[in-house]
This record gives structure tokens, C-alpha cells and sequence, in this order.
């Protein structure tokens, strides 16, 4: 069995930069994942609008995942499918290929993926006015209207939209899911933003881009609204599979760290979108990454001296 330093999981903008930082500190690093890269490159339009990448440090992204094919000697392009904690130390993780390999540290950074609708629409118009993400891409709909779909936790997208587009509609399928606080009132009381709560959304339609959202009431009632937007803002979801039963998490299923990217068991550290850190920016992700790396660089001299 292969033996590293540290191993990192994830090869997105938080696994790059920690595989990056751990390299130049002189590490014996492994990097796992099947793609350097992650997806970065979300290519965004609307009518009248060129196609742009959207996605801001995406060429500092790149120019980490140039620095790590070219020095990286351990790179695992599979998944993981199990990490155990050993009996004196470090961590055994078992490959989806079977194999075996064992480190004193390990760096987590498999990233979060977006709560859908799955309804009619919402895969193909994704990048074409169906966003994820207003805090990316609510600069595109200025005096357009728009749709957001969510709860609660999509007050801070609606109140960030309703400052640009001519028209939000915000559609929230329960009753209690928008709360009575602060923000929540001051989202119902904006000139711009008109509630559809107790709708659910059946389908989102479109040419080359979106140009509607219909949707069905609670009795039966059918809704078509004009928009060049659909924002899903139900959140994201933490890829967590690994480490459910074996770090902390808090109540949205995020690994739990301090300040130093160090979760609660010893010589385990994550860094991005995984984490209770989840800013959902790629500048956060990489400077998260280099924490976790300098915080486990730091880790290991101190273990190496214990011993």
C-alpha cells in the first residue's frame, strides 16, 4: 500500500490550491479525483447577451491545475470509496478501484451540487437564464423580470434581484417556508417582488433561452409568467457521503471546521463548498484550500517531532 504525507480528495478550486500549496511545501502529496479541474467553466447568456464565463477565478482555477499536472506524482483519477481512521495514526482509503492507500493526513474537498426542481426545463435552459446561483448571476438581469423558487433561504437572492430587474416573482410552494423575519418583510413589502406562495412550478419554457415559468396552485389553478430568469435557490447540497458517520457536521450536513480548516478529528481537515464555509465563490474555495494546506503542513511538522 502506498503511504503520503497527506492525500487530498477533490479536484476542484479548494482541492487544486491545498494540492498546490502542500507540493510547494515540499510534501509527499496524493491527489484523488477523476478530473483535474473540477467545473469551473460555466458559460452564461441571455437574449441580446454574449455567452460569457461567469464563473470569477476560474483562469486562477486553471493556472492551479496547470502547477499541479506538472508536479504532482501521485494523482488517483478515481473516486474514494471509504476512509477509516487507523489505530495509531492517519487514515487508510480505499480507491473504486479497490486499491489501498494510507496517509497521516487527509484533505477533504468534494464540494456541494445544487438542490434541483426536476421539472421540464430547468437541465436544458441551465446557463441559458436558469441559474443557481444569484450571487453569480444576478448582475445579467438588469430590467428583465425574473423568477426566484425557494423558501426561505431565498430572501437574500429575491431582495439582491429585486435591486435590478424590472420584476421578481417569488415562488414558494409552503406557506411556512418564508418566516416573519426582518428580511422576509422587507422582501414582501419591495415594490418589485410579487409572492406566488402555494405554487408549485410544472415546467419552465423557452426558445433558445428562457422566456416563461408555469406553474400550478394548490387548487388546481395553471400560471404562465414572462421572465428571462429562473433563479432555483433551494440551496446546496454538501457532498458528504465519505464522512457522515465520521466528523461532525452541522444541521445542513456540513463538515464542521475552525478557523484552520480542522474538522474535530485530529489530522482530517476540509477546505470548500464541503464545509460550513460554503460562500459558493471560487476565490473563498481557494483561499480556503491554502488554509487547509499551511494548516496541515503545520500538522504534520508538529506530529514529526512528537514522534
Amino acid at each position: 500500500m502506498a503511504e503520503f504525507d497527506l492525500i487530498v480528495v477533490g479536484g476542484g478550486p479548494a482541492g487544486l490550491a491545498a494540492t498546490s500549496y502542500a507540493l510547494q511545501a515540499q510534501l509527499a502529496v496524493a491527489l484523488v479525483t477523476p478530473n483535474i479541474g473540477g467545473k469551473v467553466s460555466y458559460p452564461f447568456a441571455l437574449r441580446g447577451l454574449p455567452a460569457v464565463d461567469s464563473v470569477w477565478g476560474a483562469d486562477l482555477v486553471q493556472q492551479f491545475a496547470a502547477h499541479v499536472e506538472a508536479k504532482i506524482k501521485a494523482h488517483f483519477a478515481h473516486e474514494v470509496a471509504q476512509i477509516i481512521p487507523r489505530a495509531g495514526g492517519g487514515f487508510q482509503l480505499t480507491l473504486s478501484d479497490a486499491s489501498l492507500i494510507g496517509t497521516q493526513a487527509v484533505i477533504l474537498c468534494t464540494g456541494a451540487h445544487p438542490q434541483r426542481l426536476y421539472v421540464e426545463g430547468e437541465r436544458e435552459f441551465w446557463g441559458k437564464g436558469v441559474s443557481f446561483s444569484a450571487i453569480s448571476h444576478a448582475p445579467f438581469f438588469r430590467n428583465r423580470n425574473v423568477a426566484v423558487v425557494g423558501g426561505e433561504r431565498a430572501l437574500a437572492a429575491v431582495l439582491k434581484l429585486a435591486g435590478l430587474a424590472s420584476r421578481v416573482y417569488y415562488i414558494s410552494a409552503r406557506q411556512q417556508d418564508i418566516g416573519a423575519s426582518q428580511l422576509a418583510q422587507s422582501v414582501l413589502r419591495h415594490p418589485k417582488v410579487m409572492l406566488f406562495q402555494g405554487w408549485e412550478v410544472q415546467r419552465i419554457v423557452g426558445d433558445h433561452f428562457v422566456t416563461a415559468i408555469d406553474l400550478v396552485g394548490v387548487n388546481g389553478e395553471t400560471r404562465s409568467l414572462s421572465v428571462e430568469g429562473v433563479f432555483v435557490e433551494f440551496g446546496l447540497l454538501p457532498n458528504n457521503e465519505l464522512v457522515r458517520d465520521l466528523v461532525a457536521l452541522d444541521e445542513g450536513g456540513h463538515i464542521v471546521i475552525n478557523h484552520r480548516c480542522e474538522t474535530n478529528l485530529p489530522g482530517f481537515f476540509a477546505a470548500g463548498d464541503v464545509t460550513n464555509v460554503h460562500a459558493e465563490q471560487v476565490p473563498v474555495a481557494i483561499g480556503e484550500g491554502v488554509k487547509a494546506a499551511l494548516s496541515a503542513w503545520s500538522y504534520l511538522t508538529l506530529a514529526s517531532k512528537r514522534s
